[in-house]
C-alpha cells in the first residue's frame, strides 16, 4: 500500500491531491475536491467526482482513477478546465501505470501516434488531436501519498472535434472492448435501448438516450464480415479510413501492441457523411512486454483483426496491401526506426530520473525498482521487431501471417448478455485460469480449467457488467460480458 505522512524522497513534479467525502470505488462517483499545482504559480481547486477506473487492473494495489469536474458538490452541472497545458474539458483520468515498469509506455505510444496520424479534417477542427496527452504528476488521495501518475485526457467528443448532436446524429464514438462484433467476427442482433452491443459501448451521443441507434455501425461490420471480395475491396474506403486503417495497422504492429485490436479501441466518425476511423487507447502491453508488464511477447506475428485479416488480402495495384507497404517504407525511414523511438523513450526516462519520479515510487511502493537494463531490452526488441516486420510487410501480397491474436488464438465468451450461464471457449485445452471481476473490482468467481470450454453458471450473479480474465500460456485475455 502506499505509505501515509511524510515521504523524504523529493520530486518537481506537479501535485495532485484529492480530498473525498468517502472512499473512492468503482461507481458511484464519490464528490471531493481535486487540486492541482504546478509548482509554477497556478493552483486550480475544483469539486469532482472520483471512482476507480479499469477492468483487469482493479487487481492491482496502485489504483487508477476517473476524475470528473463539478461545477458544486451535488454533481448535477459539469465544470470544464485545462490541466497542465491540456486541452479544456470535464473529464480526466489519473492513470497509476502499475504494470508500467519504466511508467513510460502508454504516454510514448501516444505520442509517437500523434507523430504518425493526422486526423484527415485537421484542418477544419485546428484544436482536434488523434490521441490523448498526458502529464506525470505526484498524487496524494485522502492524506496518503500514491506516487507517480500520469493525468490524462480522455478520448471523447471533444479530444476529436467531432460535430455534435443536433437531434441528428453526426459525430459519434464507440468503444471496442473485446474480441466479438469489435473484431468484426460476430454479428448479432442489437437493441438501441442498451448502451451496449456485444462487445461495443456507445460513447457519443450522450446527450440522450434516444441518440443510440446501432445501425450504422452494425451495417459497416456486417459489410465487412459478409460482403463478397468485390464489393469489399471496392468498397471499404467509403466507409473506412484508408488512410487510418494504414497508420493504425503498421503503429499497432510496429510497437507490438497486444490488445489493440478489439478491446481497448476506438472507432470514431467525425460527421454524418463521413468514414470511420480508429483511435488507439490504453497502449501499456507494447515493446516486448505483455499487459501484466512482463516480457513475454515475441518479435514475430502480425497484430490483426477480422476487418484487417481482409483489408491484407487486397492485392490490387492500389490495393490495401500495396498502400500499407509502401507507408510503412517511408515511416521506416523516419518515425517507425529503433534510434528514433529509443530517443523519445531515453528523453522521457531522463525526465523522470531527474524529476525525481523513480524515488518516489520506490519509497511509496517499496516493491518497485527502476530498472535502467530495460531499456536496452527494449531497443533489442525494437531492432528485431522491425528486422522481421520489414522481411514480412515487404514479402508477396497475400502471404503476411497474423500472430496469437487470430480467431483461432482468442479466448471467446458467449452468449453475451447471458442470464443462466456463460461458455468460455479457450484456444486450446489445458492450464487456463478464470476470473470473474465485477464493476467494483470484486473478484466473484476463479477456478482452473483444463477443457477447451468452460460453463461457468450465472444465475446466482446479480445483474450488471462483469470482466471475464483468462489467464493461458503466459497471455491474459479480458472479456466484458451483460448478466441479466
Amino acid at each position: 500500500m502506499g505509505l501515509a505522512g511524510v515521504v523524504s524522497a523529493q520530486s518537481t513534479l506537479p501535485t495532485v491531491t484529492i480530498v473525498t467525502d468517502g472512499p473512492i470505488v468503482n461507481t458511484p462517483a464519490v464528490h471531493g475536491m481535486i487540486t492541482v499545482d504546478d509548482h509554477n504559480g497556478t493552483v486550480i481547486e475544483m469539486h469532482a467526482g472520483f471512482k476507480i477506473r479499469g477492468t483487469s487492473s482493479q487487481q492491482y494495489d496502485k489504483k487508477s482513477y476517473r476524475v470528473e469536474l463539478w461545477a458544486d458538490e451535488t454533481g448535477t452541472v459539469m465544470a470544464d478546465t485545462t490541466f497542465l497545458g491540456m486541452r479544456s474539458d470535464d473529464d480526466w483520468n489519473l492513470e497509476a501505470m502499475y504494470n508500467q515498469p519504466l511508467r513510460l509506455r502508454n504516454k510514448i505510444a501516444n505520442e509517437l501516434w500523434r507523430e504518425i496520424y493526422t486526423l484527415p479534417y485537421q484542418e477544419s477542427e485546428p484544436e482536434a488531436a488523434s490521441s490523448v496527452a498526458m502529464e506525470y504528476v505526484d498524487v496524494y488521495v485522502n492524506g496518503e501519498h500514491k506516487g507517480v501518475y500520469t493525468l490524462s485526457e480522455r478520448v471523447d467528443r471533444k479530444l476529436l472535434g467531432l460535430r455534435k448532436y443536433n437531434g441528428n446524429l453526426r459525430g459519434v464514438l464507440f468503444k471496442g472492448n473485446g474480441p466479438g462484433n469489435a473484431s468484426f467476427e460476430a454479428l448479432p442482433d442489437y437493441d438501441n435501448t442498451l448502451g451496449v452491443w456485444d462487445q461495443f459501448e456507445w460513447i457519443y451521443p450522450n446527450e440522450s438516450d434516444t441518440a443510440v441507434d446501432w445501425s450504422g455501425l452494425y451495417s459497416f461490420v456486417n459489410f465487412v464480415i459478409n460482403s463478397t471480395n468485390n464489393a469489399f475491396y471496392s468498397q471499404y474506403s467509403t466507409m473506412f479510413e484508408e488512410s487510418n486503417a494504414i497508420d493504425y495497422y503498421l503503429f499497432i504492429n510496429s510497437i507490438g501492441a497486444i490488445d489493440n485490436m478489439d478491446r481497448n479501441t476506438f472507432i470514431a466518425r467525425y460527421k454524418k457523411t463521413s468514414a470511420y476511423f480508429y483511435v488507439p487507447w490504453d497502449l501499456d502491453g507494447i515493446l516486448g512486454n505483455d499487459a501484466n508488464g512482463q516480457p513475454t511477447v515475441s518479435e514475430e506475428g502480425l497484430r490483426s483483426n477480422g476487418f484487417f485479416d481482409r483489408l491484407v488480402q487486397d492485392c490490387s495495384s492500389k490495393g490495401f496491401a500495396g498502400k500499407a507497404q509502401e507507408r510503412y517504407n517511408s515511416l521506416r525511414d523516419s518515425i517507425l526506426t529503433t534510434a528514433h523511438i529509443m530517443e523519445m523513450i531515453r528523453a522521457q526516462y531522463q525526465f523522470l530520473v531527474d524529476c525525481g519520479a523513480y524515488d518516489i515510487e520506490h519509497e511509496v511502493w517499496p516493491e518497485y525498482t527502476v530498472d535502467a537494463s530495460e531499456l536496452d531490452a527494449i531497443a533489442n526488441w525494437l531492432d528485431a521487431r522491425f528486422a522481421w516486420l520489414d522481411a514480412e510487410i515487404n514479402s508477396a501480397c497475400g502471404t503476411w501471417d497474423n500472430d496469437e491474436t487470430s480467431v483461432d488464438n482468442r479466448v471467446e465468451v458467449f452468449p453475451n448478455p447471458a442470464k443462466n450461464c456463460i461458455n468460455i471457449r479457450f484456444a486450446e485445452a489445458g492450464g487456463a485460469t478464470v476470473q470473474v471481476y465485477d464493476m467494483m473490482g470484486r473478484m466473484v468467481y476463479s477456478t482452473v480449467s483444463d477443457a477447451q470450454v468452460l460453463t461457468l453458471p450465472t444465475r446466482s450473479f446479480p445483474g450488471g457488467v462483469y470482466a471475464v480474465v483468462t489467464y493461458q500460456n503466459d497471455k491474459q485475455f479480458v472479456n466484458r460480458i451483460i448478466i441479466e
